[in-house]
């Protein structure tokens, strides 16, 4: 699981067109991960890029992501509500 959060962010940096460094792939790491792990991630792509191409796809994600845009859908809902209620006190308060 470590060594494919390092992929990971191996794969964000190549997508960028940066050549992954030591330093590059620790700032674009997530979470903090030992040394170790982070030399052994960029090793291995070292060794063979194509390793990239294994890593599993963002879909897992998509449901949450999903779910995500549904709960904004709403909350944008309430507001645009909210403000039309507002846009009538203002309104009413006008004509006083």
């Amino acid at each position: 699981m470590s060594q494919e959060l390092v992929l990971q962010a191996i794969k964000s940096l190549v997508d960028d067109g940066h050549q992954p460094t030591l330093a590059l792939v620790k700032s674009r790491l997530t979470k903090r991960l030992p040394m170790p792990m982070v030399i052994e991630g960029l090793n291995a792509y070292k060794r063979n890029p194509k390793v990239l191409e294994q890593l599993p796809t963002a879909t897992a994600e998509q449901p949450a992501s999903d779910s995500n845009e549904l709960d904004l859908a709403q909350r944008v809902s309430q507001l645009e509500a909210q403000l039309a209620e507002t846009v009538e006190r203002i309104k009413k308060l006008e004509q006083q």
